[in-house]
């Protein structure tokens, strides 16, 4: 008999969550989807205050790494609960095998609660709809998606699987285009701290910055289109640790690369002194 992809575990600390049986990774491990959804992603991003703000320009929102939906459900429950403001959720996902799984034990979930049949026409049609409210997914190969794209974010909700799984989009490369695709003021969030991943962000043109830590991670990554737009940018402490770090480089940096990589995040604007 062969083994389900995913499975329902409950964590060290209690929380119910997920664990996809090929990588052996309990998702949100061990704070569980829910706490991790609201803290690391709506209320470090002030999603709150930012669907409060007056006037009648959209706010949008990319969620990348759409997986069992906790963001997106964390963005939607903010929104019904607070907004005055448009928003457009958008939602990337390769394999949508993972929500068909959460969905299907969505009582173990309360956070699916009332939107069960919002996660089922994301699946049937790719899009959900309510007032002042547009949730789109793009399914595909994000790469590919990213570079199809004709909205511009506010927000990037970055929560894609580990490098061990998919090592393609924690590079220089898909952080550029991610780039292209944002607003002047646009920040990313995301679970990381590894150097590689900062120094992916630094060298695809953004200005990077610690997260809050949460569960077992001291910190997380911020990183913004500018300076002014991080709450505690990285500074000579994190550059010492990329002079002594064993891999200090993006994942998609070649040996010939390195010298210039080097070069090129020492001398990013955000180290150079006033």
């Amino acid at each position: 008999m062969s083994l389900s992809p995913f499975e329902i575990v409950t964590t060290t600390a209690g929380a119910i969550s997920i664990r996809d049986n090929e990588t052996q990774e309990i998702m949100h491990n061990p704070v569980g989807p829910w706490l991790e959804a609201n803290t690391l992603y709506v209320e470090q991003s002030k999603l709150r205050k930012k669907l409060q703000q007056p006037g009648s320009e959209e706010l949008v929102v990319f969620d990348v790494g759409l997986g069992a939906a906790a963001n997106a459900l964390a963005t939607l429950h903010c929104f019904r609960e607070f907004s005055t403001r448009k928003l457009r959720l958008i939602s990337f996902e390769k394999n949508l095998e993972l929500l068909r799984f959460a969905l299907s034990h969505s009582g173990r979930f309360a956070h699916f609660g009332g939107f069960e049949s919002a996660i089922e026409s994301i699946l049937r049609t790719k899009r959900w709809e309510e007032k002042n409210l547009v949730w789109d997914l793009r399914q595909g190969d994000f790469l590919e998606c990213i570079e199809k794209e004709n909205e511009e974010a506010h927000i990037i909700f970055f929560d894609p699987y580990s490098p061990r799984k998919n090592r393609e989009m924690w590079t220089t490369d898909c952080f550029k285009k991610i780039s292209k695709r944002t607003r002047p003021n646009a920040v990313l969030y995301t679970y990381s701290q590894a150097t590689p991943i900062r120094s992916a962000l630094l060298a695809a043109g953004f200005f990077v910055g610690e997260g809050i830590g949460i569960g077992l991670k001291e910190t997380t990554t911020q990183a913004a289109r500018h300076l002014r737009d991080l709450q505690a940018p990285l500074d000579e402490r994190w550059l010492a640790r990329f002079k002594s770090s064993h891999t200090p480089y993006p994942l998609d940096c070649s040996i010939e690369e390195e010298e210039n990589m080097r070069t090129q995040i020492l001398n990013h604007p955000q180290f150079l002194k006033a």
